[in-house]
């Protein structure tokens, strides 16, 4: 179906959203795609689009509360890249759109409960439309599920395995991801969350997910509530060819000392209780407001590495994926190289369909383009 854009960023003025805009901007000549800016403010969409000094991008705007807006942007869309959250609250309206005017998905959502109301609501739906739908392609999920998807592979498959994920980061949080974070303890603590229980088979290890002292790391592991382990126990069940027919996945939060652990465990076990609170919602709010995140200075400070550790049949594989500030430099990066990605399969008629990981959907091409633009991925088999 032709359509007028190739690609259109939804939530382009957020402060994430103006990083994926810079860097779309600067692959435009490589990639020969057309661009559209899409938000509800047409004052800094105006403003955004002239910073990029780029003649050729378009401005649409679109309120994602309104179905009619949002079947107009759809509509002239072949991919939807979203950067608008909390995903929660607005991203099944835009998911929705885009099956229904069949235009393909990304985002990069960190909600579990969103993510896992998309798969449940949508899977079937998009299989149907012809529709690729790829939920977390930032730092949430990327780097956990393509260092897994990798290490798995060189594994023997015959076996039960474990794959172990360790995140290491000194990064700051944007007052989006902050506020998005402290909704998400908030459904926790009202049991509101949408869960999904994903199948596994009967000699799957059932490794402790614990806190404790990691002799392969050698460092604290601390287990975190983020969406990582969704999207690699929906790829190991979606892809057992890849992953082994019983493949255990555990994530930990890595603190090089126990006082660092400390600082850590004890300002999330008060926002988890605090989380409850409208007063305290709303001060993290005005403390913190959307749109606001870590300076470039800081940004430039920042670093991550994602080691996955997986072990079968007597073998161990260790992939270690590392690179610069995870939360908006390297997202960035990771979110637009992952739409390259899906573009060129849709070009070439090999987009799957259906609500997918990025590991199902887009595989060794995402690694091959990651590394290209800077982002390492070693592995070391023992």
């Amino acid at each position: 179906m032709d359509k007028k854009y190739d690609i259109v960023l939804l939530g382009a003025t957020g402060f994430t959203g103006k990083l994926i805009a810079e860097y779309l901007v600067k692959s435009r000549k490589n990639e020969n795609f057309s661009l559209a800016l899409a938000g509800r403010n047409k004052e800094a969409l105006a403003s955004l689009v002239s910073s990029l000094h780029d003649k050729d991008i378009t401005i649409e705007i679109c309120d994602i509360t309104s179905e009619t807006s949002l079947d107009e942007l759809t509509s002239k869309s072949k991919i939807v890249m979203n950067a608008a959250g909390p995903f929660t609250y607005w991203g099944k309206n835009v998911v929705d759109s885009c099956i229904q005017n069949k235009a393909h998905y990304l985002d990069i959502t960190g909600e579990p409960s969103f993510v896992s109301d998309v798969y449940l609501t949508y899977h079937e739906k998009a299989v149907e439309a012809g529709v690729c739908i790829i939920n977390c392609c930032g730092f949430d999920s990327i780097p956990a599920d393509l260092t897994s998807w990798f290490t798995a592979k060189s594994l023997p498959h015959d076996q039960p395995m474990i794959l172990d994920g360790f995140v290491r980061t000194n990064a700051q949080f944007s007052g989006g991801t902050l506020n998005t974070a402290i909704e998400m303890l908030y459904r926790e603590a009202k049991k509101s969350s949408v869960k999904l229980k994903i199948r596994k088979h009967p000699d799957t290890p059932r490794p402790k997910v614990r806190l404790h002292f990691n002799k392969d790391i050698h460092a604290w592991a601390l287990p975190m509530p983020v969406v990582d382990p969704h999207i690699v126990k929906r790829s190991i069940y979606k892809m057992p060819l890849e992953f082994g027919y019983a493949t255990a996945y555990r994530q930990f939060f890595v603190r090089s000392s126990f006082l660092k652990l400390l600082k850590t465990i004890v300002p999330v076990l008060f926002a988890l209780f605090l989380a409850r609170f409208v007063w305290f919602r709303k001060y993290m709010k005005k403390k913190f407001p959307p749109g606001t995140g870590p300076s470039e200075s800081r940004r430039k400070a920042s670093k991550f590495e994602f080691t996955c550790i997986g072990k079968s049949g007597g073998k161990k594989v260790t992939t270690v994926m590392s690179g610069g500030d995870p939360g908006y430099t390297e997202t960035s990066k990771m979110f637009s190289e992952a739409c390259f990605t899906l573009l060129h399969k849709i070009r070439t008629e090999k987009h799957k369909s259906g609500v997918c990981t990025p590991a199902e959907a887009l595989g060794q091409e995402i690694i091959d383009r990651l590394i290209k633009q800077g982002i390492k991925i070693e592995q070391t088999q023992h």
